[in-house]
């Protein structure tokens, strides 16, 4: 379910009240035996707002410098810790929270999801009996975290990709291993690449292995093709 709270900002005390008088209205709609995640969602150009200079909480981190970073840091973990605070007294089980800044269709609102956790729902046990770690996320600018992951996984996929070129020397050949028509184009390349092995940046062990070895066994017919012809 979407809560939207309107002419409010990250900055409101009340957030929690706005909240609450929103949720109570919908609270028999939950299931109190299913897992849930929550996601609060705020404009991010309010990280642009000198307010953040004057915040004063009543509780800070332990690591906090008092830095405008720290400030917003602990400004979001406050305000998160409210709305979980919330869902818990009315019974609603949480182990995934999140409080994000995004670009929302307005400034001055709140957005509040709370959806079933399909992951959690798998979670064997009795709940009362053995105690779950909650997973809270702080990400004051989703924007901008994509775009850093995005410029990581580009520049390790790209060294991952001339690693690959090194040993082959060959792009007709690398065309061949991916399957596409032959091109000189190493943008294209490239990005078909990306495509097939973008997973090689950040993925498991065992999914590593799965794709090198793919890759591997495609170049060897290859690369054996070439080779019986000549």
């Amino acid at each position: 379910m979407t809560y939207v709270l309107q002419n409010t900002d990250i900055f409101n005390e009340n957030i929690d009240e706005k909240f609450k008088d929103a949720f109570l209205k919908h609270q028999d709609d939950y299931n109190k035996d299913e897992v849930y995640k929550l996601i609060i969602s705020f404009h991010v150009n309010y990280l642009n707002d000198q307010s953040f200079e004057e915040i004063s909480l009543p509780v800070k981190s332990k690591i906090s410098k008092n830095t405008r970073n720290d400030k917003i840091y602990d400004l979001l973990s406050f305000q998160l810790d409210k709305i979980e605070q919330i869902l818990s007294e009315h019974g609603i089980i949480t182990y995934n929270t999140t409080i994000q800044g995004v670009y929302l269709d307005k400034e001055d609102i709140i957005k509040i999801e709370i959806k079933e956790d399909k992951v959690e729902q798998k979670y064997e046990g009795d709940r009362k009996n053995n105690r779950r770690l909650t997973m809270r996320s702080i990400v004051p600018s989703l924007p901008s975290t994509c775009e850093i992951a995005s410029k990581l996984a580009t520049e390790n996929l790209n060294k991952i990709y001339n690693d690959f070129m090194s040993v082959i020397r060959n792009k007709k050949i690398m065309s061949e291993i991916l399957g596409i028509e032959e091109t000189e184009d190493d943008n294209q390349l490239f990005k078909v690449f990306v495509e097939q092995y973008g997973d090689l940046w950040l993925a498991t062990e065992e999914r590593k292995r799965e794709l090198l070895t793919n890759f591997q066994e495609r170049s060897m017919i290859i690369l054996r093709k070439y080779s019986d012809n000549h």
